[in-house]
């Protein structure tokens, strides 16, 4: 694919590392040619990491001045222009779209540049459609669904949704062309690198791994532990996962601090090499409100680890319930503390579960399933 020109445009180059990564990569090997547009994070020493990542795989890396949410209007009106210049510099064939805002200005910035294809993944519906509503926040979701509605008609578009409950709600407010989407489980994993460690463990260690947000579920995993601790059951918490955030729903420091200070988890941060860590864990627990499809959920599985997350959105759908794992109700700290007790007391029910989760992996999540997918709707 020499003529193949692909443009990913997304929030930060953080995420775009952690999840994309392998897709531009491909593109490449292709040869054919990438450019990553991103907009600003707050963490640059996670965003310069990032970068110097894209660096040594030969990608180009531009930054705009909008960011992950709608801090400062005039920053987000130049950082559409920013797009916009140089989208049409580098000329893309294709145009890869991700998260609710990566999705917004590329939609908007297509209509200015011709003859580009915009693939759009919905990977989640974003804190738009999870948590408490405000004005403000009703207002943006008005703009967004009306911009989408009305400049989705004007390009060549596909979209990929990775769980049938955002296609549902994305087509009763966009009602795209039915004949223009795909479903794609998330973005893959390798399986290969994120295989079942041998070690046995002599401790219970049990990890939420996600960004420091109440909507991630951490404040419901906080009330298990605690739950579980009041009835002396031997276990070790962990958090991990970045707290700097503009995120309405972030969580402060002091907050975990707080935590930390009464005993309940250890934090442990922004992790950059997960793969040690999850060979440390005996459960992975997610109790996310709303999720496209978890990568988290997909590399512990590949790990041969039993997850424990909520019967939502995206979340439901990367696991087998009862097989691979156990699915729990919606901020429901209770049953969640129920099911962690039940793994740690039955340890062939967890390596039965972790070897199940590791079938399930190789057969639908490893990245030479997900990533020619993906890339085949680039041509």
């Amino acid at each position: 694919m020499p003529n193949l020109r692909v443009a990913y445009v997304l929030n930060d180059a953080a995420f775009f590392v952690s999840h994309r990564l392998p897709l531009a990569i491909s593109v490449i090997e292709k040869g054919g040619e990438v450019i990553v547009i991103t907009g600003t994070n707050i963490n640059l020493a996670q965003e310069k990491q990032a970068i110097n990542i894209l660096k040594k795989n030969n990608i180009t890396h531009k930054c705009c001045l909008y960011s992950q949410g709608l801090k400062n209007p005039i920053f987000e009106i130049l950082g559409l222009f920013q797009l916009i210049f140089f989208l049409k510099s580098f000329n893309p064939s294709t145009l890869h779209s991700v998260t609710s805002k990566g999705n917004f200005m590329a939609v908007i910035s297509l209509n200015f540049i011709k003859k580009t294809k915009l693939i759009m993944s919905v990977s989640g519906l974003g804190t738009m459609f999870t948590g408490s509503n405000n004005f403000k926040k009703n207002l943006f979701l008005l703009i967004y669904k009306f911009i989408l509605r009305v400049f989705l008609t004007r390009v060549n578009y596909e979209i990929i949704f990775q769980n049938h409950d955002d296609f549902n709600q994305f087509q009763s407010f966009v009602n795209f062309k039915l004949k223009s989407f795909k479903f794609i489980l998330g973005s893959g994993v390798d399986t290969k690198y994120l295989s079942p460690s041998n070690v046995k463990h002599k401790e219970n260690n049990i990890l939420l791994p996600a960004r420091m947000l109440y909507e991630k579920g951490v404040n419901e995993f906080i009330e298990a532990a605690r739950l579980l601790k009041k009835k002396n059951i031997k276990a070790n918490f962990f958090l991990a996962g970045d707290a700097m955030s503009i995120n309405p729903s972030c969580i402060s420091r002091e907050t975990i601090r707080s935590w930390v200070e009464e005993g309940i988890i250890e934090y442990l941060g922004h992790q950059s090499d997960m793969r040690n860590l999850y060979r440390k864990m005996s459960i992975i627990c997610l109790p996310s409100w709303r999720e496209g499809f978890p990568k988290v959920l997909m590399e512990a599985s590949s790990c041969g680890i039993p997850v424990i997350t909520t019967d939502v959105p995206g979340c439901r759908d990367a696991i087998i319930d009862k097989e691979t794992g156990f699915l729990v109700p919606l901020k429901n700290a209770k049953v969640l503390s129920d099911k962690i007790e039940i793994l740690i007391k039955d340890k062939k029910l967890q390596r039965m579960m972790g070897k199940a989760g590791r079938t399930l992996a190789l057969n639908k999540f490893d990245l030479k399933i997900i990533v020619p997918q993906i890339v085949n709707l680039y041509e």
